[in-house]
């Protein structure tokens, strides 16, 4: 689809920042979020001999999620660069983003249900103690 002369591809290119400044924001805009993560999956391996499979869990969820949301971010500051290398037409182009948009969501739904399946593995049946 285009606007006025420029294609939409086009006009995300032009207004893309260069690749460093990009990063830096990524980085300073998630790092609240990857500290806490981090902080996460410390508490996790402290907690490992007592609940290994939960442990695993969640340390797999949070480092999943941490490396997904960075990879997608520079998968998207390429996109314009990607789909004119590969000669994509403008519909192609059209369709990537709402594609991308959805493998990121499942990923995303992944982590969900293994921080789910952490929290609620490994639980002890409550004793019912009769009066």
């Amino acid at each position: 689809m285009t606007v006025g002369s420029i294609s939409r591809r086009d006009q995300a290119n032009t207004l893309r920042m260069d690749f460093t400044t990009f990063l830096l924001y990524l980085v300073l805009r998630r790092s609240l979020l990857v500290v806490i993560f981090f902080g996460f999956i410390i508490f996790a391996f402290v907690r490992w001999k007592r609940h290994p499979s939960v442990s695993l869990m969640t340390v797999l969820a949070l480092i999943v999620y941490i490396i997904e949301s960075f990879v997608f971010a520079i998968v998207y500051h390429f996109l314009p660069d990607i789909a004119i290398r590969l000669h994509l037409t403008d519909r192609t182009f059209d369709v990537l983003g709402p594609v991308l948009n959805v493998v990121d969501a499942l990923i995303f739904s992944l982590v969900l249900i293994l921080l789910v399946i952490a929290a609620f593995s490994q639980r002890r049946s409550a004793t019912v103690i009769n009066p």
